[in-house]
C-alpha cells in the first residue's frame, strides 16, 4: 500500500505504525478479555492530536484528508480493531457536525471533540432495524421549546464511553419525518446498559441505550426534519466505510506480517512452511488481495476527496471487497498458523473474530450485494439495437 501513498502521507504511515507498535499492539490483547480499551490509550491519542482526525484546523482539528485517515485506521487496526472502531463513530459523529450542524453546535462540541475532552457514538441501529432504518421506531414528540424522546438503540460502538451521540428516530407529529438529534450521556431518562460477550470488537464498549421520556433542546435537532435519513446517515456512513475498509485492509496486513514470519522459520517434513504448495497458494491469495485492496481503498477516498459523484458507490465497494477478503484470508491465518493461531491472546485469533463482524456493520455484504448488483446491471447491460 505504502507505494500508492504521497511522501507526506507515507511519513504519517510510518509515524501511525510507530505509535501502534509501541502503544496499541502489547495490550491489545488484555483489552480484548476485559472488554473495555483502556482509558490510558485514549490519552495518549489525544496526546498526539488523533481524535481531531479529518476535521479542520480551524476546530482545533488535524485536517487530514481521506487517505491519511484510511492509513492511520490501517495502522491502529493491524494491533486493535476495537480502537479503531472508537474513531470510526468518533469521526462520524463530528464529520454530521461539521456538515449539518448549525454554529452554535459547532461551538458548543465540535472543538472539545477535536480535543477529545468528549468522545461521540453513532446511535442508528435498533433491536428491530438495522440495515433498513425505515423500520425504526424511536419517536421524537414536540413539546414546547423540547422534545422528548422514547425509544432503544441497540449494538452501538462506544455506547458505554461516549458523552454525546447522534440519534436517529421519526418525529411523532403530523409530519412523521425521519430525524436526528444530538444527545448528550447524562440526559435524564437516558439510560446505557453495557453488551458484552461479542464474538469480535470485544473491547468496543457495545451498547444498548434506552430514551424513556427523555428530554432534549429542539436546538439539538439536527438541520431539519425529513433529512436524517435521505443526507444525514449517507454522509456518515460514508465515513465509516472508509473506515470499516481500511480496518479490514488492516487485517490482511497483519495477518501477512504474522504468517510470512511463521511460513519463513517453521519446520515440517523436513522442510519450511513456505516450501508447500498449499501454503504458498494461501500466501498468493492473501498478498494479492491486500494489493487489490489497497488500491480499491485509496482510490475510493481519492474519489471522496474530489467530490466525484460515484464516489459513495466507490467506497462501498471498496468495503465490500476488504470485508470479505479480510474475512477468507483471516480464516486461512489460522490454519496456517495452527494451534498458535487458535489462542485467544494471539492477534490472528482476534483477526478471525473481528472480520466476520466487518461483513456486518455499516451495511452487511448482503445489503451491498442488493445495492452494487443493481448499479452494475444499470451499468454494464447491453444496449439493444433497434
Amino acid at each position: 500500500m505504502i507505494e500508492l501513498l504521497l511522501d507526506e502521507q507515507k511519513d504519517k504511515y510510518n509515524e501511525f505504525c510507530s505509535f501502534a507498535e509501541s502503544n496499541v499492539q502489547p495490550y491489545a490483547s488484555d483489552w480484548e478479555r476485559e472488554e473495555r480499551i483502556s482509558k490510558d490509550i485514549v490519552n495518549k491519542c489525544i496526546e498526539q492530536g488523533y481524535l481531531g482526525c479529518t476535521i479542520p484546523e480551524e476546530f482545533n482539528g488535524n485536517g487530514w484528508d481521506s487517505i491519511t485517515y484510511g492509513i492511520f485506521t490501517e495502522a491502529i487496526a493491524r494491533s486493535s480493531t476495537s480502537l479503531a472502531g472508537l474513531f470510526n463513530v468518533h469521526t462520524m459523529v463530528m464529520q454530521t457536525l461539521l456538515k449539518w450542524g448549525t454554529e452554535e453546535q459547532k461551538n458548543k462540541w465540535l472543538y472539545r471533540m477535536c480535543k477529545g475532552e468528549i468522545l461521540g457514538a453513532f446511535a442508528l441501529t435498533e433491536p428491530d432495524a438495522g440495515s433498513d432504518i425505515r423500520g425504526i421506531k424511536t419517536r421524537f414528540t414536540p413539546k414546547g421549546d423540547k422534545i422528548i424522546l422514547n425509544g432503544k438503540k441497540r449494538w452501538i460502538t462506544f455506547g458505554g464511553l461516549a458523552d454525546i451521540f447522534v440519534v436517529f428516530g421519526m418525529m411523532d407529529d403530523e409530519s412523521g419525518k425521519p430525524v436526528a438529534c444530538f444527545v448528550e450521556k447524562n440526559t435524564p431518562g437516558f439510560e446505557i446498559i453495557p453488551i458484552t460477550n461479542m464474538l469480535g470488537f470485544k473491547a468496543s464498549y457495545l451498547a444498548v441505550l434506552e430514551f424513556n421520556e427523555c428530554e432534549v433542546d429542539k436546538e439539538n435537532i439536527i438541520a431539519k426534519p425529513g433529512f436524517a435519513f435521505s443526507h444525514i446517515a449517507p454522509y456518515a456512513l460514508d465515513y465509516g466505510r472508509v473506515s470499516v475498509s481500511f480496518t479490514a485492509l488492516g487485517i490482511i496486513g497483519g495477518c501477512l506480517n504474522y504468517c510470512c514470519n511463521h511460513v519463513l522459520r517453521r519446520k515440517t517434513f523436513n522442510s519450511r512452511l513456505i516450501d508447500q504448495s498449499t501454503i504458498k497458494e494461501m500466501i498468493t491469495k492473501m498478498g494479492v488481495d491486500y494489493e487489490a485492496a489497497s488500491h480499491l481503498c485509496i482510490n475510493s477516498c481519492k474519489a471522496k476527496d474530489m467530490s466525484n459523484p460515484n464516489y459513495a458507490e466507490k467506497v462501498m465497494i471498496a468495503k465490500y471487497f476488504t470485508t470479505r477478503a479480510a474475512h477468507r484470508h483471516a480464516d486461512n491465518a489460522v490454519q496456517i498458523m495452527g494451534a498458535t493461531g487458535c489462542n485467544e491472546n494471539h492477534a490472528t485469533a482476534r483477526y478471525y473474530r473481528d472480520s466476520k463482524v466487518l461483513e456486518i456493520i455499516e451495511g452487511s455484504t448482503q445489503i451491498h450485494e442488493m445495492i452494487l448488483g443493481n448499479s452494475f446491471t444499470k451499468k454494464f447491460r447491453k444496449i439493444e439495437k433497434k
